[in-house]
């Protein structure tokens, strides 16, 4: 399936991105190997200024690459895009509610008329196709003098085979399974990160109001029954959808929760 090794290229990715948003781009940096992009993201923030400026970090490989609650995140070599993006906000952390579901809109939106589809997302950070894990997002955030820093962290398995050894616990995917076909990674990291810039603007203007609605349409679990662990208690009900900042209505037996992502695990029954 995989036509040949192609590798990620600065020159190519640039090539999907808007005039405006590569004026503002300071840094766009691609490692053969790193232990994570996110890490890195957030240590080459401390040199940016500017508001308006921000940076990304891509990686063919991740050594020690990581989803939410520390889980490790499976990054073979140059078959998947593992990006960080980052900026400095005057938005406060509290403002920042909600951010993990605007990005997997934006990364939805962007990447549909390249791939066909929408990625569907899992509240409260995950990205799926036919019900199958396809990517995940991790938001790094610290408040400092500058501000709010933020760090976002994006997997996507684009051409990872199903012949690949891996110890990832659930189903999953790639578009190259799943569509049947090879796919410009090249292309693809780069609407990535348009989209974050589109994420970035938005955000900072409107916050996740401007994404409610559309998350829903995208929202897998919708009126799915589902399991939730959190604080060490486990509950069966319906997962109804998401209030105005992103928390996930859960009906338990008529008994209303409003859960924030934390360590909420999720699944359907």
């Amino acid at each position: 399936m995989i036509k040949k090794r192609q590798l990620l290229n600065k020159i190519d990715i640039l090539k999907n991105i808007s005039a405006e948003h590569k004026e503002s781009l300071k840094e766009l940096t691609i490692f053969e190997e790193i232990g994570s992009t996110n890490d890195e993201a957030k240590t080459k923030l401390t040199e940016i200024e500017n508001f308006n400026d921000s940076l990304v970090i891509f990686a063919e490989q991740q050594t020690s690459g990581r989803g939410r609650s520390g889980k490790t995140w499976e990054s073979p070599a140059n078959v998947n895009i593992y990006l960080s993006f980052g900026w400095h906000s005057s938005l406060k952390i509290s403002d920042l509610e909600g951010l993990s579901l605007a990005s997997g809109v934006e990364i939805s939106n962007h990447l549909d008329p390249i791939i066909g589809e929408s990625l569907k997302i899992k509240w409260p950070n995950d990205l799926f196709l036919s019900e199958k894990k396809t990517g995940g997002i991790l938001v790094e955030t610290t408040s400092n003098k500058k501000g709010t820093s933020i760090v976002i962290g994006v997997g996507l398995n684009v051409l990872m085979s199903d012949k690949v050894e891996n110890s990832i616990d659930q189903d999953w995917t790639s578009l190259s399974i799943h569509f049947g076909k090879y796919f410009d990674r090249n292309k693809i990291a780069g609407h990535i990160l348009e989209a974050l810039f589109h994420l970035k603007n938005n955000f900072e203007t409107n916050g996740f109001s401007h994404y409610k609605d559309r998350f829903e349409e995208l929202n897998i679990l919708k009126n799915k029954e589902c399991l939730v662990t959190f604080d060490d208690v486990s509950l069966m009900g319906l997962a109804e959808g998401i209030t105005e900042n992103g928390e996930l209505i859960f009906n338990e037996n008529g008994k209303i929760h409003q859960l924030r992502y934390g360590d909420v695990s999720i699944k359907k029954i």
